[in-house]
């Protein structure tokens, strides 16, 4: 996989693993997407790290996911990275 150029979702990127990979694929020149249930977690890492795009989204809630998927397959048509870190526990 190319690291560089990518448009890349990853779910539960606002905190731990998730964070780390953000940042680490901002760095490289990525378009970096990130969802996540707390609204306020995803706005704290968007304001360190301006161009990030959020969104809020409960994988665990079918609902949730649908919305998510259509608002990135309508705003992110370059998307090709999916790291899906969000876990269900």
């Amino acid at each position: 996989m190319k690291m560089e150029g990518n448009t890349i979702l990853i779910t539960g990127g606002a905190t731990g693993i998730g964070l780390a990979l953000t940042e680490s694929l901002l760095k490289l020149g990525n378009e970096v997407i990130i969802c996540g249930r707390r609204e306020d977690k995803l706005i704290k890492v968007q304001n360190e790290h301006p161009g990030l795009h959020i969104r809020v989204c409960d994988v665990s809630d079918e609902e949730s996911r649908k919305s998510l998927f259509k608002w990135v397959t309508e705003n992110f048509k370059d998307l090709n990275v999916l790291i899906n870190n969000a876990g269900i526990q």
